[in-house]
C-alpha cells in the first residue's frame, strides 16, 4: 500500500454488462447503456444468459416445427448426448425475439409491452431491435453463456439475430476483472 494509505486502481477502457433478465424494460436499459458507452469509445462486452438470451433470438411462430423440435445443428457449447425432451418444451414455451418480451411489472397479459412499445415509438425512442443493431454497429461484443446454449438447446448460427461468441463463466469473470464498469440487468 502507498505511504499515505491511498489505494490506487488501474482503470481500463472496458465495460461488462450482463443481461440475466428476458424482460423488455431491463433489455432496453442494458442495451442503451451498452450503446452509450460504446459511442463514447468504451469496449463493451454484453453478456446474455438464460432468459436474457430471448432478446437475441429470432422470432418463430408458436406452431412452427423449429419452435417445437430440437435442432440437429449442434453449435459450439452443445452436448447432444445429454439432450432430453424437456428441452423442447422449454424452447417451445419460451419467448422468442425482442418483439415478444414481457415487462418486469405491469405486463397485463401482454398489453403492457404493447403500450410501452407504442409510447416509445410515438416519442422517437429506439426499439430493442434498433438498439441491438446500433450496438452491433458500435462494436459491442455479444457473448452468450455456454451452459445456457446447452440447456436451452440453442443453435447459435440459426437461432440468433446477431453473431455471438459462446464462452464460459471463466471468460465472464476475466471480462469483469478487466472492466472498470460492470452491471447486471
Amino acid at each position: 500500500m502507498p505511504e499515505n494509505n491511498v489505494v490506487t486502481f488501474e482503470t481500463s477502457n472496458k465495460a461488462t454488462i450482463l443481461l440475466l433478465s428476458g424482460e423488455l424494460d431491463k433489455a432496453i436499459v442494458a442495451l442503451e447503456v451498452a450503446c452509450g458507452m460504446a459511442a463514447m469509445g468504451t469496449q463493451v462486452n454484453l453478456w446474455f444468459i438464460f432468459l436474457g438470451l430471448n432478446v437475441l433470438k429470432k422470432p418463430t411462430g408458436f406452431f412452427s416445427r423449429k419452435r417445437w423440435l430440437l435442432s440437429k445443428n449442434f453449435s459450439p457449447g452443445r452436448n447432444p448426448e445429454t439432450d432430453v425432451g424437456l428441452q423442447a418444451v422449454i424452447k417451445a414455451f419460451n419467448h422468442d425475439g425482442p418483439d415478444q418480451l414481457p415487462l418486469s411489472q405491469l405486463n397485463y397479459f401482454g398489453l403492457g409491452p404493447r403500450l410501452l412499445n407504442y409510447l416509445m415509438k410515438k416519442k422517437g425512442s429506439p426499439s430493442v431491435l434498433k438498439l441491438i443493431n446500433d450496438a452491433r454497429e458500435l462494436g459491442v461484443c455479444f457473448k452468450i453463456c455456454q451452459p445456457c446454449v446447452d440447456v436451452l438447446a440453442l443453435d447459435v448460427k440459426n437461432d440468433l439475430i446477431v453473431d455471438a461468441e459462446v464462452s464460459g463463466v471463466s471468460s465472464y469473470v476475466l471480462d469483469t476483472r478487466t472492466s472498470y464498469y460492470n452491471a447486471v440487468f
